[in-house]
């Protein structure tokens, strides 16, 4: 698999993390995302995310958002 494919995993299975964990239907965590610029951010962490697990990596989506100022 290459890092295109792997990151394309890391985000659908991030986004329905999210979701679940947040209470929150995908379409919303989706737009969350996007605005926010959260795929962007996880590619450029893909070097710590691709090694991580997936509640490692949704905190740092976390900690990201919050430096964003965005309330979960």
């Amino acid at each position: 698999m290459d890092r295109k494919d792997e990151m394309i995993l890391i985000q659908v299975r991030l986004l329905r993390l999210a979701a679940k964990t947040w209470h929150k239907e995908m379409p919303e965590v989706a737009k969350l995302f996007s605005q926010f610029k959260v795929y962007d951010f996880m590619q450029d962490m893909y070097e710590e995310f691709h090694v991580q697990g997936d509640s490692a990596n949704l905190n740092e989506v976390e900690a990201y958002l919050r430096s964003q100022g965005v309330q979960l």
